[in-house]
């Protein structure tokens, strides 16, 4: 006959509920400055049960490590909020991971000045002026209430366009 296993005297593990992972895109030209810090400490204030996921953290160095990544990050989010560089700009980065966003019904909503905003479009730069880090000016419209803006932390049908 063989031996019992003792049981684990530890109460079974459950799960947690999932905070709400919410990616801040913004500009490479951001990156490491405190217009980037501002932003996104002012960000996590706003919505403070939430994971704020900033690419930077990342550590993407080429395109092709963005690539193999993103779909993974972009699956796991609840929402996805963009702020602009302090010229008003996104980069063609952002423009991207926005696009997806939208495709994946991921909710949206653009950030300035301490408020989340409804993204109203992009307007691109003229392209004597237009670089792949300040591709397009990022025009925002009605506020968005924190309270309701991804919630939970599960992923979710988009809401605010």
């Amino acid at each position: 006959m063989m031996p019992r296993r003792a049981r684990s005297l530890a109460p079974p593990k459950q799960d947690l509920p999932r905070r709400p992972r919410v990616y801040a895109a913004h500009p490479k030209s951001c990156y490491g400055t405190t217009h980037a810090a501002s932003q996104l400490a002012c960000l996590a204030e706003l919505l403070p049960g939430a994971e704020i996921v900033d690419p930077e953290t990342l550590r993407w160095r080429t395109e092709e490590q963005w690539r193999r990544s993103w779909p993974k990050v972009l699956g796991g989010l609840s929402s996805f909020v963009v702020f602009a560089g302090t010229d008003g700009t996104i980069g063609a980065g952002c423009i991207r991971e926005l696009t997806d966003a939208l495709v994946r019904n991921v909710p949206i909503a653009g950030f300035h000045e301490g408020s989340l905003r409804t993204i109203e479009g992009i307007e691109l730069l003229p392209v004597p002026f237009r670089s792949a880090r300040s591709t397009a000016l990022l025009l925002l419209a009605d506020p968005i209430d924190p309270g309701k803006f991804a919630p939970s932390g599960e992923p979710q049908e988009r809401t605010y366009l």
